[in-house]
């Protein structure tokens, strides 16, 4: 492990990363940090200036860190307490940084966000980074971390906020009124409009889709009254709105155009909804018209929500009041940080062409556009380029294409190639874009990078074998040119092969692609979809058969960031961004981190594809590890010769018998 300077060296490589090029060492620093340490060196008595490994400041917020270079020195918990008695002060680096922190506090310093007290026991390849907040009254240990990036300039404040204060990030803070707007729009149409629940979605595109078109007012909306004909109902005035917006706009071929038309049509004729409502004053239409004006559009345009997947989040909150079909379907709604996640793990760029061959919702592609939007630039030409021809979806459901369509318009591209189609059967020469010229065919744009979470657990009978997850990632792969890149989240069962059937599939998928990296998820990422699957994210190479002696990276991602939270959901805690840094810097080899978070190795189709299988424990045992399996040893040896069995353990010495 070498010694504590080295570790020493590995703390201030990361302090670097997060722009402390100089943090307080040792007796350095500013007067008020040396007088509140004053007094509080670690040993027995306390005689003497304390001299933290690190001090630094970020925001009025302060850090001190201590470290030692046995992984094992991290900290000391008794009881649920991180005692800073001595000698545990002195021999752990937490309770270390806890007793300078509480001296601190106590001799007084000009912050008052109290003080981030900070362990890091070991080096590059084994290490632990414990944490704790000290206050005057209070020491609240918090979660360990991967690196120091939640102490960066940027990501301190919602830390503290999130971590400390426990309030909600802001990102979800944001996200409230759409959730609120969904409960009160589904109450609204079932109590006001008699809405069914395969409706309630397509009646919010519509709508939002009607608030888009300049010409629309929702004055003009003044509800079902007597004597005024289908012309003038408000269900007619928003449909034509969302129509003549798609269509002056030219967002879409007339044929699709259409076809969403159709999901709109009921709510022209639908008196429920157009007849103004004694308890509202106005029809349902205009009272739903409202509140997506005031608490909903402004979502839709907000940049730092460039991937939440609006109408996908209705989708879900409508079928998990009403009771709806999304559970029946295999139908999980990938969260935003996912999904952003997956295009990030592919490296989709702005020369991509991409495919989600079962689009859903469509959260795929518009996480997918907003990264090639994001690489083009300003790039005007290569982004009409990527509207036109670089994203392409395939969805079987009616209300879900609908769905899917309406979102990837109010993001900004309703050109996107999406299909209404089956991935099993959609045809793929004219979705590549091949063609035939003097009677032979000539390739086109094919496709470099598959994004994709099938439908699951659908395959529960002989008669639906083939719609596991691994048929659904089979089948992908074959759109993609050698060389491209697919990223699934499936179920970790997908990985195991349950079937003779998906045994027979992971066979062939090695004899054609290259298996990357399996990582392995945290099990509430489902949580706000109503599901609980344990899942995996697979990264595939096409048209290049797995090498036998090639090394598949498997990572334990469980600490994504995230947590579920009664009544709130799936929640970001403050630090999914410095966890998602560290993934993608171990990834690349810019950082190491031991087998508990990546173990590199061999694969055959009978392996289980996933970090749990290949796991084992390279840590170096600690000396109370090695004097405990010694003391072991010992007390099994001497009951063996008790009981009289010690000639089964003894040695044989006799020549005749040997």
């Amino acid at each position: 492990m070498g010694n504590e300077k080295s570790t020493d060296q590995f703390v201030r490589d990361m302090l670097r990363e997060i722009k402390v090029p100089r943090p307080w060492e040792q007796d350095g620093g500013p007067q008020w940090k040396r007088s509140a340490l004053r007094a509080s060196s670690k040993s027995a008595s306390m005689a003497g200036e304390g001299k933290p490994e690190f001090v630094f400041e970020c925001n009025g917020h302060v850090i001190v860190i201590e470290d030692k270079r046995d992984v094992s020195k991290t900290r000391l918990i008794v009881d649920d307490v991180i005692t800073t008695e001595y000698p545990a002060r002195a021999e752990y680096a937490l309770n270390g940084a806890v007793h300078y922190a509480q001296c601190m506090m106590a001799n007084g310093i000009p912050q008052e966000k109290g003080i981030f007290a900070v362990g890091v026991g070991g080096g590059e390849t084994h290490f632990e980074i414990a944490v704790a907040h000290v206050t005057s009254t209070l020491i609240r240990q918090l979660d360990d971390l991967d690196n120091l990036g939640i102490f960066a300039e940027d990501q301190i404040d919602e830390y503290y906020d999130v971590q400390v204060c426990g309030q909600r990030p802001r990102a979800e803070a944001q996200l409230d009124d759409v959730r609120a707007a969904a409960k009160k729009l589904h109450e609204g149409m079932r109590n006001y409009g008699s809405v069914e629940n395969n409706r309630k979605a397509p009646l919010v595109s519509a709508i939002l889709l009607a608030l888009r078109y300049e010409y629309f007012d929702i004055g003009d909306l003044k509800g079902l009254t007597p004597g005024n004909n289908a012309k003038v109902w408000d269900g007619r005035i928003i449909y034509d709105a969302a129509e003549e917006y798609m269509r002056s706009e030219s967002l879409m071929p007339n044929q699709k155009i259409g076809t969403l038309l159709d999901q709109f049509a009921f709510i022209r004729n639908s008196v429920a909804l157009n007849r103004v409502h004694d308890d509202l004053g106005v029809s349902p239409l205009r009272w739903m018209t409202r509140i997506l004006e005031n608490h909903v559009a402004h979502v839709v345009s907000d940049p730092s929500l460039t991937a939440f997947d609006v109408l996908g989040n209705f989708y879900h909150e409508f079928i998990s009041y009403g009771g709806g079909d999304g559970s029946g379907l295999g139908i999980v709604l990938t969260p935003d940080h996912i999904t952003t996640l997956m295009a990030e793990l592919i490296d989709i760029s702005a020369s991509d062409y991409v495919l989600d061959p079962t689009a859903g919702t469509a959260s795929f592609l518009i996480a997918a556009m907003q990264r090639m939007f994001a690489d083009a630039g300003d790039d005007e030409q290569l982004k009409e380029t990527i509207r036109s021809e670089r994203l392409h979806g395939i969805e079987l459901q009616d209300k879900l294409f609908a769905i899917g369509t309406t979102n990837m318009i109010l993001r900004g591209d309703g050109k996107a190639n999406f299909r209404r189609d089956n991935i099993f059967d959609a045809p793929m020469a004219e979705m590549r874009g091949d063609r035939v010229k003097n009677d032979r065919i000539v390739h086109g744009h094919g496709f470099t990078k598959v994004l994709l979470n099938p439908p699951y657990s659908q395959s529960k009978s002989e008669n639906t074998r083939g719609l596991s997850e691994l048929a659904f990632i089979e089948k992908a792969l074959e759109y993609l040119n050698p060389g491209g890149r697919l990223a699934a989240i499936v179920p970790q069962s997908a990985m195991v092969g349950k079937t003779t059937a998906d045994k027979a599939r992971k066979r062939k998928i090695l004899r054609g692609h290259t298996l990357e990296t399996v990582i392995s998820m945290n099990a509430a990422t489902f949580t706000n979809s109503g599901h609980t699957p344990n899942t995996v994210i697979a990264i595939i190479t096409a048209g290049r058969p797995h090498p036998a002696d090639a090394k598949v990276k498997f990572i334990n991602f469980a600490k994504d960031g995230y947590k579920a939270l009664p009544h709130r959901g799936l929640v970001a805690d403050g630090t999914a961004d410095s966890r998602r840094k560290h993934l993608f810097e171990v990834l690349r080899g810019d950082a190491q981190d031991d087998t508990r978070f990546i173990v590199r190795s061999t694969i055959t189709p009978e392996d289980e594809w996933q970090h749990s299988y290949f796991y084992f424990n390279d840590q170096p045992p600690t000396e109370a590890e090695f004097m405990s399996t010694v003391a072991d040893y010992i007390t099994w040896q001497t009951d063996m010769q008790t009981h009289g069995h010690g000639d089964l353990i003894q040695p044989t010495t006799d020549g005749d018998d040997a």
